[in-house]
């Protein structure tokens, strides 16, 4: 066997031994993001348990979702996790860090009868050219939106937040409205110390 011979054998031994590697690494690293939650851009996310679904959003670009089981926690892991198409929320769930921003017509958020939902810190954008509410909340659902932040146009007299139930039944917080629309009419919810 010649010189050559003998270093293309041991090159292809060294290239396999550094495939399986590789392989294990992979594997190692998908099992660890499995463990976690954790959902990367671009991965479809889904509730998988029938209570208490725990969801962690890496910074990108994620789909709409509807979120149906009880006691969901949909959170951002870090700044930048966005939800580019519109969620809507039939059950019970906690929401944090996340950005909702739609393109459509539609609103960024849906809140389903008879579901109660905390927003904390999100953020939600609706496009220049929108006649609809950021956030509608059905009447007989509940929400809390705390520190969040309303992105979009003025151009329509719909408020950023609607509701067809009592005031009582949304609470909004230390919120800032951006969008240069009302937040929410008179006698469809209660807001504190909101900009």
């Amino acid at each position: 066997m010649s010189l050559n011979e003998l270093i293309a054998r041991g090159i292809r031994q060294q290239s396999n031994r550094f495939r399986e590697h590789n392989e294990v690494v992979r594997r190692r690293v998908a099992d660890a993001v499995d463990a976690l939650g954790l959902v990367l851009p671009g991965e479809s996310f889904r509730e998988r348990l029938l209570k208490g679904n725990a969801l962690a959003l890496a910074p990108g670009e994620h789909g709409g979702s509807v979120l149906d089981k009880e006691d969901t926690a949909l959170q951002g892991v870090a700044p930048g996790a966005a939800l580019t198409r519109r969620l809507v929320v039939e059950n019970d769930a906690v929401i944090e860090n996340i950005t909702v921003s739609t393109d459509e017509g539609d609103n960024c958020v849906n809140v389903k009868s008879p579901a109660t939902v905390v927003f904390r810190g999100c953020t939600f954008e609706r496009p220049l050219t929108s006649a609809t509410s950021v956030v509608a909340v059905d009447a007989g659902a509940k929400v809390v939106l705390l520190g969040c932040v309303f992105r979009g146009s003025a151009t329509t007299a719909q408020p950023v937040v609607s509701h067809g139930g009592p005031a009582a039944s949304v609470q909004i917080a230390f919120c800032y409205n951006k969008t240069g629309n009302t937040l929410f009419a008179g006698g469809t919810a209660t807001g504190t110390g909101n900009v």
